[in-house]
């Protein structure tokens, strides 16, 4: 947790930085150049730490086939799922396409990837495999099953925490678990009894207290799930993907509609939670088909990314991406320093180059106790936690200046402001009485206090109970 704590204590956090900017379509990296068919697409991008492009595909790619001995003197074809892998130059990597893991054929379709810890790659389809990201060399396999019986089926895109366990569910796994297999592909152990709806991604929070499920169909957004004390089981507590956005449709000024997200795709990029909305033939709103940044604190959406647009097999899909166009979202993979994108579409079979010198950046706030840290500031947990009627506040400034202290609900709504004013730095601590700016006393829950300055922005949650 503490290696965690370093590296998010220097980003700016919650509410972000207002001067960001949007991001930019900058090219195409890649282009596959196949007709919309659902039977077929990219289903995973992820980038690597030598700054290869993998890409993960679902279903056979035309032309893609091995074929083997049928035992009876003749042969038979073998439609195979490979994985791509891409230089920064857009060339094929002198291993790829990757058609064999172990002693497996591809013939699976893949349904997403991530990194893991040491920078290797996570590759999901009705298993786990690792592989080497310098050589594509297999490292480990693991059977993930749904029952006791050993049923295996359709993975979501996996995810890792910062101890490298790996989280997964099942697409189509409302009655399926949530489960975390250990880092060393030995074992698996159940941390929730059932998945929501249909799931496409599970994500996870570096440290392992939340985890996110997007599901695509029926509007379900993004489930929340929170650990408890132990890390070994978590509970549904809340859903992001429920907003009001501008209705772009609307002859009406100023109007608004109320957004409720459907999910294929999940991932992070410096602490801000994208999900990928699908295709706007399926869910015909002014988010439809775009990627959505989502602060994974809050809920909040704060950026967006993509033009939506449904895509057809009569289409030039290969031109409408050459636009910004995206229907599909399916992977979305980070350089090393968050400032460029590599997203892949389901629906186009194009990953794209967008790009943002000035992101939204978010740092996700850590429920652990242990103070948070950074260039002479710290912030506190609250004491006691839970609390009634009142709660202290300690932290540190470690540059005089205006400093402040605010309390936010879960939704992201500001609740009380305990001090806006300047501090010479040192030690300093205010109490909260559980009333909000108006003097009312706030109803039972977690929130989640600020504190910010002009150098850095921190956040910790704490609990009212009545």
């Amino acid at each position: 947790m503490t290696k965690w704590l370093t590296r998010i204590a220097l980003l700016p956090l919650f509410v972000i930085s207002l001067m960001a900017d949007d991001w930019q379509f900058q090219s195409v990296f890649y282009d596959y150049q196949l007709p919309r068919n659902d039977g077929f697409g990219i289903h995973g991008t992820v980038v690597a730490p030598d700054g290869n492009i993998w890409v993960a595909m679902h279903g056979p790619i035309a032309g893609d086939t091995l074929f083997v001995d049928d035992g009876a003197g003749g042969v038979d074809t073998v439609s195979v799922r490979p994985i791509h892998v891409f230089t920064p130059a857009g060339a094929h990597a002198s291993f790829s396409p990757i058609r064999f893991a172990g002693g497996d054929t591809l013939t699976y379709s893949g349904k997403g990837m991530c990194l893991d810890v040491d920078g290797n790659i996570i590759y999901a389809t009705n298993k786990l495999y690792r592989f080497n990201s310098q050589t594509g060399e297999m490292m480990n396999s693991f059977d993930v099953a749904y029952d006791a019986a050993g049923s295996m089926s359709s993975l979501t895109a996996p995810s890792v925490d910062q101890d490298g366990n790996v989280y997964v569910s099942w697409v189509a796994g409302a009655s399926r678990p949530v489960v975390k297999v250990s880092a060393d592909f030995s074992s698996q152990s159940t941390v929730s009894a059932a998945g929501i709806n249909y799931n496409r991604a599970t994500l996870v929070t570096p440290d392992a207290n939340r985890i996110f499920l997007g599901s695509t169909w029926n509007g379900v957004g993004v489930t929340v799930l929170e650990s408890n004390a132990l890390g070994t089981a978590y509970d549904s507590v809340d859903t992001y993907g429920n907003v009001m956005v501008a209705d772009t449709t609307s002859s009406g000024a100023d109007t608004t509609v109320q957004v409720n997200l459907w999910v294929e795709a999940l991932g992070w990029n410096l602490g801000v939670l994208w999900a990928g909305e699908t295709d706007p033939a399926w869910s015909s709103h002014p988010l439809a088909g775009s990627w959505v940044g989502i602060d994974p604190n809050t809920g909040a959406m704060i950026d967006t990314l993509g033009i939506g647009q449904s895509v057809t097999p009569d289409d030039d899909a290969s031109a409408l991406a050459a636009t910004g166009v995206t229907c599909n979202p399916r992977g979305l993979g980070s350089s090393a320093d968050g400032l460029t994108l590599y997203v892949g579409d389901f629906s186009t079979n194009v990953i794209q180059v967008w790009t943002n010198a000035d992101p939204v950046t978010v740092a996700i706030d850590e429920k652990g106790n242990a103070p948070i840290v950074a260039e002479g500031y710290a912030l506190y947990q609250a004491f006691p936690n839970p609390f009634n009627p009142s709660t202290s506040i300690k932290y540190e400034v470690g540059r005089t200046g205006n400093a402040k202290m605010e309390i936010f609900n879960l939704k992201g709504q500001l609740v009380r402001t305990l001090v806006n004013e300047w501090h010479f730095n040192g030690e300093h601590e205010i109490v909260w009485n559980g009333r909000d700016n108006s003097g009312m006393r706030v109803p039972s829950g977690t929130y989640i206090y600020r504190l910010s300055s002009v150098d850095v922005t921190f956040s910790k949650r704490v609990t009212l109970l009545k």
